[in-house]
């Protein structure tokens, strides 16, 4: 049997959205699925039940929490299909979708990293896509001006049947096993957040076309692993944080480079300081924040600690 596609999930603690993603999975037709979810030490034993009620699903569980990016990549070496879809547990697709998409990228060859829109359980467009990081798309203000003025508006992507951002989203990204192998994968100096937006920056500079195709959607639960309890919601957003500082260094050099982390440093510093007054989670990623910026400042390296677990 020919496989048409393979679908990659990393998992972390998301048990019953997993659950509404796989039944989603198994909803679709005429189209030769193999399934592959990467438990990223979730930890919680419940990982067993799983393995013995989804017999079809390719299984791999992690011995430490490696991130998203690595995770990916961990179980796309198991893929076995020409196409590959790096998909979050906490998305629901639509009935019978998948054969179409295939077949509409099949035919469209110029479209190299695929996303689709993305809905909230509400049916709102959470506008799961975005412009690259520079200096004139630092803050909030500048990047709804450089949307004006690029005509990248959340309106007018919206309302194309295919739009051409700068960047995907990663809870939802199809693409071809030759790209992401001419890609090197996803970049797992990110440990989490940022590397969907590294890999369409690399992908830009191997011509390789990012576009979202608005006539398919999925539902997204957006936030379902990172919010899990407090101590959770600091890791994962202070994460946010130091990928940001991981993307310049990755994409920037010199008087540019140090220029951004400076402007993003005083942002961040300014939000949370004055958060932290009232809310004792922003006052802990301050805290996490301020001995990662010094840190960083003295050894030049923006990296996160947590992407460099084995």
């Amino acid at each position: 049997m020919i496989i048409d596609l393979t679908i990659i999930i990393v998992n972390y603690k998301s048990w019953e959205k997993l659950k509404l993603c796989l039944k989603s999975i198994q909803n679709q037709s005429q189209i030769n699925i193999q399934i592959i979810v990467v438990d990223n030490f979730s930890n919680d034993n419940r990982l067993k039940d799983f393995q013995n009620k989804y017999k079809q699903v390719n299984w791999i569980e992690n011995k430490n929490n490696l991130g998203f990016a690595k995770a990916c990549n961990i179980g796309a070496l198991q893929a076995e299909s020409k196409w590959l879809l790096f998909l979050n547990p906490d998305t629901i697709l639509d009935t019978n979708s998948l054969s179409s998409l295939i077949t509409y990228s099949n035919s469209n060859n110029e479209h190299r990293l695929i996303g689709i829109k993305q809905l909230n359980q509400n049916g709102s467009n959470t506008n799961a896509y975005g412009l690259f990081l520079d200096k004139w798309t630092i803050t909030g203000f500048f990047r709804i001006f450089n949307r004006m003025l690029r005509g990248l508006t959340y309106e007018k992507m919206n309302a194309e049947e295919i739009s051409s951002p700068d960047w995907i989203s990663g809870s939802f990204v199809l693409l071809r096993k030759i790209d992401f192998l001419k890609l090197d994968g996803w970049n797992e100096k990110y440990w989490m957040y940022y590397e969907d937006m590294d890999l369409c920056k690399r992908a830009k500079h191997l011509n390789l076309k990012v576009s979202l195709f608005n006539n398919w959607k999925c539902i997204h639960f957006h936030g379902e692993s990172s919010r899990k309890n407090r101590t959770t919601t600091v890791i994962t957003k202070t994460e946010v944080i130091k990928s940001s500082h991981t993307y310049i260094q990755n994409h920037f050099k010199n008087f540019n480079a140090l220029n951004l982390h400076l402007i993003l440093i005083v942002s961040r510093f300014l939000n949370l300081l004055f958060g932290s007054i009232i809310s004792s989670t922003k006052r802990n990623i301050f805290i996490n924040c301020l001995v990662y910026w010094k840190t960083s400042f003295s050894s030049g390296d923006w990296s996160s600690k947590r992407a460099q677990n084995d």
